[in-house]
């Protein structure tokens, strides 16, 4: 396949690789301002220092999924993934979490 089409289907050396996080926040409401506060904190404490970026997707019966990606190229490591299981995993404010495997942000889909 030609590397314009490669591009434009974001596949081969053009794959975006992320990953999904899902957790119950323990106050209730994430959009609440102790839940803004800890949205607030996992960006800056931890996303921002491994260079990724994430998209809040919404909050569903309690449970808050966002997307997290490199903030550059698209092409996270497992190694940010760990990172950020653990800095999750650590916080007592949160329940139920779950970090994705790697994944294709175009062409997989969050289980």
């Amino acid at each position: 396949m030609k590397k314009r089409l490669r591009k434009k289907y974001h596949i081969g050396e053009y794959v975006e690789l992320g990953f999904y996080i899902r957790f119950r926040y323990q106050g209730g409401d994430v959009y609440s301002q102790d839940g803004l506060r800890m949205l607030s904190e996992l960006d800056a404490d931890c996303l921002c220092k491994l260079g990724l970026s994430c998209t809040l997707l919404g909050q569903e019966k309690g449970v808050c999924t966002l997307v997290a990606h490199d903030a550059h190229e698209l092409k996270t490591t497992g190694q940010q993934l760990e990172a950020v299981r653990a800095w999750l995993l650590e916080r007592s404010d949160l329940e139920e979490v779950h970090v994705s495997d790697l994944l294709d942000l175009w062409h997989d889909t969050c289980e």
